[in-house]
């Protein structure tokens, strides 16, 4: 069929050039001629390509031909602008220009053939070019416009329309229709010409090609494993699995008081299903029922199925070695059955009663005292049941069956032999669920795909009228901070036949709010803003800042209402004072690209949208994709027009007017088995805040529970959140769309109000189908209206995603991650002792094992190590131990996670607004992608990355190794001075030099110091020392670089002298936790490389947390450095010990010299 049509195409083509006077005529070459084209080209879009056949003759330099078409631009454009043509758009090329908004034809980059023809918005004019002989002649709307000599060049064969590459005199980019387009050999005669114009085209009858085409749905999809993976090729380890372990069994009491009319539900029990034959939840809930006694084992709630039976002795630890081979995949394809009796308090009785499911993964069948009350589907969605009329004075019961996902796929076990596998599988089809748990490139498969009471189950009391999901929005912030405008959205539920009376009460901070209210039937909401309260009206408002620029201040709201004179419900919940508003490169109506500041709110307030994020309002532009904006936006005051375009068409995050340089990392899974409780979760915070990162992404929607986004509030991390779908044409897209959507209508008005929430992001990697994009966007826009929804987290105003292996430091800073780039990895093995325990078999730790690869040392895929080791071999040596890899893998751990943010840093706000590690944060004992490990101990990836991101910073780029100052905070810093110091590989300073300089606020500064001429005298291998001092020579931030000629160069540091270091330490006790200053010192002549400072305990184990002010230190002759070591208790510290070790650093302890 193809060609018969393309053979039609020529004949046609090949009639019209004969009976409109060609002047040589012959046979036409198998692609000659090209066209008609009929292309529609976005001013601030892409060109379009077409190639022709290479040996095509009218493409010579000696050749008759005519080009013609008709253009119609899209808005005024005075040039000078390529429009479309044949050849090279920077060289050779045969072109239709516009130039001082007049007709032009281009024969290469230096030679215009001009006209006085303008070329008008909107006006379709016909335009036509003919080579014959010696003379070209242009044409326009038949007739001719002007005349001059052939350039004779041969053309490269191609056809572009709307030409982005062009020479340098072309400042614009064309936008408009081009129809008709024709290319053709032999020269047409003047009649020709006049009878093509005669008739202009149709726009309603032509069929535009896109040159930035809308971006495409989904057209292919992976299913995962479809059969089992071949035994032999299954994880296999020098011992055998550990001893199960059942941990204590909790004293946790059936209820648990919260408030006065709130109470935890606890004492559950868990049994699998078919261990209790044919029960149903009508027996399994009655007071008196006895059903499989034997089978029941007493529950971990919150938790997951596998939880409770690993910590019952059931199965080992699935975190340690191979443990997880001894849990059977069946527990991910059979129901479970969660049981709890409890007595009614006496605070409850006569009250309208409702149980408050918080998430079951996946289904839930719920029932209360022989009664089935309700069902609940999707991990997200909290269940909530009138149970009034079930619960009774005296004991009562509660049975759940809970269902895993539907479709949990078939695992694919990770070993050397095995490789990586796919990400994920079936699974995806059942979205919103823990999709990553039927397993991914850092993760094995979850043996029950966290299926179970994941989160927390309550019983609440209320009275006539209850309160719903409040809403606390600021309004407006002043630019000067001193005002903010609140308004607060107050839903309440009357359940009662007849309207009630009742009196709203609102508190927070020293505001208070009264309000009566007559509440209909069903119920209300009431709105309060600023405008009817005046008490909104806050002033000097404590704002939350991300980490880094100022304190994440929260408020409390205390809600209650009251029905005559008693308490009906109450409600308290956080909320924080910010606003957020978006730089964004998006399209206007005429197809040019804007660069915009949009504040979404605003426009909420007005009832406007502003950002059009259908498929078909994607388009190509130069750097990746840009959205839209909707009819008639950009006239709207919530869209400020911005001069600067230098990072479209990349996201700029401003937080109260503030630009942010985003710096932090993706969290796959907060933890693999949803152990996700506060005070497990709360560590990693705390590292990430002080490794100075302000972001943290909510990758795939794995970690959306109250504990995260409670967490990332307290610690200034804006959160980038996403929905629950993974890579388009890899991943499945979900079956049940009205399920996902009901699932992400409850997350945003149960979040909305956490201010660290900053944009939604539909799907990792790719738009979800139309159904689900729209309708997210949708239900953004009218339960929150005040963030950014965009349906990818990669590539549309954002840079696309990876690498993922190791790549050398110098190219995050020329070429890699730039833009706003949501994905950049690279491995990062953890500790030494991190290593061992999650490996403790000593036959699997070396050589390089399936332990290894199980654990996410990939041999294959993203993150195959394979450039990591050659690397490490060409630069440090052939590992020859463990013990010798970890060292010298910590080195290149430091050096590349350092590199990945001081990289960020050089360009910042030139390319680069946003980066964000792939991970920051392991999801299990895991050695690819992460800063710390799971266990809370800290590699050299976290102080490289530390060191980095800091707010003030001194550091060298690469590759010309100029010293500059990063100053992140909102103010400037003055009277600062710059030390920079060269030492040999033998430990003498070669060169030393100093500068001053003010920094200033948001911005790096120029080069401050050349150190290219300095290094020449290292022989090939030395050091450099950077200092950053103030005007009371406080050390303000410090860096320290081996730099080498090439990797044979860098295999000296090998030879480097041991060193003997000086360790004392002193344990003080503070205000709310333990100090331990220690003061490591080097006496010797030599440089003290990478050195590590660990914490143990009496018996030798690490004490974890432990969070250290700094570490893999390294030090010059005679430099001593203080390092601050905070823990849980001076108790735990009084017996502690610190263990050195490092590059070249002799091992040694120190103890403590003071007491708590």
């Amino acid at each position: 069929m193809l060609m018969v049509r393309r053979a039609f195409r020529r004949g046609a083509l090949w009639l019209l050039c004969a009976c409109m006077g060609c002047t040589a005529v012959e046979a036409a070459p198998a692609d000659d001629p090209p066209g008609p084209y009929d292309v529609r080209v976005l001013a601030g879009g892409v060109a379009l390509t077409k190639k022709l056949a290479a040996q095509t003759p009218w493409l010579s330099a000696d050749a008759d031909w005519s080009v013609f078409g008709w253009v119609r631009p899209s808005r005024s454009i005075t040039g000078p602008a390529l429009i479309a043509g044949i050849g090279d758009p920077q060289g050779a090329g045969r072109y239709f220009v516009i130039d001082g908004g007049t007709l032009g034809f281009a024969q290469g980059a230096d030679n215009v053939l001009r006209s006085t023809q303008a070329l008008h918005a909107d006006n379709w004019t016909q335009v036509a070019a003919v080579a014959q002989g010696e003379r070209l002649t242009l044409y326009a709307n038949g007739r001719k416009v002007a005349s001059g000599r052939v350039q004779r060049a041969a053309v490269a064969p191609t056809l572009v329309f709307g030409p982005r590459q062009q020479a340098a005199a072309y400042t614009q980019h064309f936008g408009g229709d081009i129809a008709g387009f024709t290319a053709q050999a032999g020269a047409l005669d003047a009649q020709a010409i006049a009878r093509l114009a005669a008739n202009a085209p149709d726009p309603a009858l032509q069929r535009f090609e896109d040159a930035s085409p809308g971006w495409r749905v989904q057209t292919k999809q992976m299913a995962g494993q479809l059969a089992p993976q071949p035994a032999a090729t299954l994880p296999r380890s020098s011992a055998a699995f550990s001893t199960p372990v059942a941990q204590p069994v909790p004293d946790a009491p059936a209820l648990q008081s919260l408030d006065a009319a709130s109470w935890r539900v606890g004492a559950w029990q868990l049994a699998a299903a078919p261990e209790l034959g044919q029960a149903t939840g009508a027996t399994l809930s009655r007071r008196d029922d006895t059903t499989g006694n034997a089978a029941w084992r007493v529950a971990t709630v919150p938790g997951t199925v596998l939880t409770t039976l690993v910590d019952r002795g059931v199965y080992p630890d699935p975190d340690i070695g191979l443990n997880n081979m001894a849990i059977p995949e069946a527990l991910s394809r059979q129901d479970w059955w969660y049981r709890s009796s409890f007595d009614l308090p006496a605070a409850a009785q006569g009250k309208r009663l409702e149980l408050l499911f918080n998430g079951i993964n996946y289904a839930g069948d719920i029932w209360v005292n022989g009664v089935q009350v309700g069902h609940t589907r999707g991990a997200f969605a909290r269940g909530r049941f009138d149970v009034s009329k079930q619960l009774t004075p005296g004991r009562n019961v509660i049975a759940v069956r809970v269902s895993p996902p539907p479709h949990p796929g078939i695992a694919h076990e990770q070993s050397m032999s095995a490789g990586v596998g796919e990400n994920g599988g079936m699974q995806a089809l059942d979205g919103p669920t823990f999709i990553a748990s039927e397993g991914w490139d850092w993760i094995p498969a979850v043996r029950d795909r966290n299926a179970g009471l994941w989160q927390g189950v309550q019983l609440h009391a209320s009275g006539p009228l209850a309160l719903g999901d409040i809403q606390v929005v600021t309004a407006r912030l002043a630019p000067d901070h001193r005002r903010a405008e609140l308004e607060i959205n107050v839903p309440l539920r009357n359940d009662t036949p007849a309207a009630v009376q009742g009196s709203v009460q609102l508190a927070f901070g020293d505001v208070t709010i009264q309000r009566q209210v007559t509440v209909p039937a069903g119920g209300i909401t009431l709105k309060f803003t600023a405008g009817d309260t005046p008490q909104l009206r806050i002033l000097n408002p404590r704002l939350w800042w991300p980490n880094g620029y100022g304190e994440p201040a929260l408020y409390t709201l205390q809600a209650g209402v009251d029905v005559a004179g008693a308490r009906s419900d109450a409600q308290q919940l956080r909320f924080g004072i910010r606003e957020v508003t978006y730089e964004l490169s998006l399209f206007d109506d005429d197809g040019a690209l804007r660069r915009v500041l949009v504040d979404l709110n605003q426009a909420r307030q007005r009832g406007e949208r502003i950002v059009d994020v259908r498929h078909a309002a994607i388009r190509p532009v130069p750097g990746g994709n840009a959205q839209s904006l909707y009819p008639g936006a950009l006239g709207s005051p919530a869209v400020q027009q911005l001069d600067d375009s230098t990072l479209a068409p990349h996201l700029v995050i401003r937080i109260n007017g503030v630009r942010i340089a985003v710096k932090g990392g993706n969290w796959g899974m907060d933890d693999w088995r949803k152990r996700v409780s506060r005070e497990r979760l709360e560590p990693y915070f705390r590292l990430q805040r002080d490794a100075h990162f302000n972001v943290v992404r909510n990758w795939v929607g794995q970690n959306t529970e109250a504990s995260f986004f409670e967490l990332a509030d307290e610690y200034g991390m804006l959160v980038l959140n996403d929905f629950w779908q993974s890579t388009q044409n890899y991943n499945m897209e979900p079956a049940d769309a009205a399920l996902f959507l009901d699932n992400a209508a409850e997350v945003i008005k149960r979040f909305r109000n956490h201010p660290s929430i900053v944009l939604w992001f539909g799907r990792n990697e790719g738009v979800p189908a139309p159904i689900l994009n729209e309708g997210l966007d949708k239900l953004v826009a009218e339960l929150d209206g005040t963030r950014w929804y965009t349906g990818s987290s990669n590539e549309i105003n954002l840079q696309g995603s990876g690498p993922y292996n190791y790549r050398e430091p110098v190219a995050y800073f020329n070429k890699l991650a730039q833009g706003f780039s949501v994905e950049v990895g690279t491995p990062s093995f953890s500790t030494l002792e991190s290593f061992k325990a999650s490996v403790p078999a000593v036959g699997d730790q070396w050589p390089i094992s399936d332990a290894w690869a199980y654990h996410d040392w990939h041999q294959s895929g993203n993150g195959d190590t394979t450039s990591f080791m050659r690397t490490l071999t060409d630069k440090l040596g052939a590992p020859t131990s463990l013990a010798d890899f970890e060292r010298k893998a910590q080195l290149l751990n430091y050096e590349t996670h350092r590199a990945i943010f001081e990289g960020f840093n050089a360009q910042l706000w030139s390319k680069n607004s946003g980066r964000l590690l792939w991970m920051s944060h392991p999801a299990w004992p895991s050695n690819m992608w992460q800063v710390y490990s799971h266990d809370y101990d800290t590699h050299a990836a976290y102080y490289g990355v530390r060191n980095a991101a800091e707010t003030l910073h001194v550091q060298m780029n690469l590759p010309g190794h100029e010293v500059v100052v990063v100053n992140n905070a909102a103010t400037a810093v003055r009277g600062l001075r710059v030390r920079a110091q060269v030492y040999a590989n033998d430990g003498r300073l070669l060169q030393q030099r100093e500068q001053a300089l003010d920094a200033a606020a948001v911005a790096v500064s120029a080069p401050v110091l050349q150190l290219a001429p300095l290094l020449k005298d290292t022989n090939g291998l030395g050091f450099v020392r950077l200092q950053l001092l103030d005007r009371d020579a406080v050390v303000r931030s410090r860096n320290f670089y081996w730099v080498a000629r090439d990797a044979v160069a860098m295999r000296g540091l090998e030879a480097l002298a041991k060193v003997p270091l000086q360790l004392t330490m002193q344990v003080q006790q503070g205000n709310e936790e333990a100090v331990l200053r220690a003061t490591v010192r080097n006496p010797s002549q030599q440089v003290a490389l990478n050195t590590k400072l660990t914490l143990v305990d009496g018996q030798g184990q690490r004490i974890l947390p432990a969070y250290y002010s700094d570490n893999y230190l390294s030090l010059v002759p005679g430099e001593e450095r203080v390092v601050e070591i905070r823990g849980p208790s001076a108790a735990t510290l009084r017996n502690a010990t610190l263990q050195l070790r490092g590059w070249n650093a002799e091992p040694s302890t120190g103890v403590a010299n003071g007491s708590p």
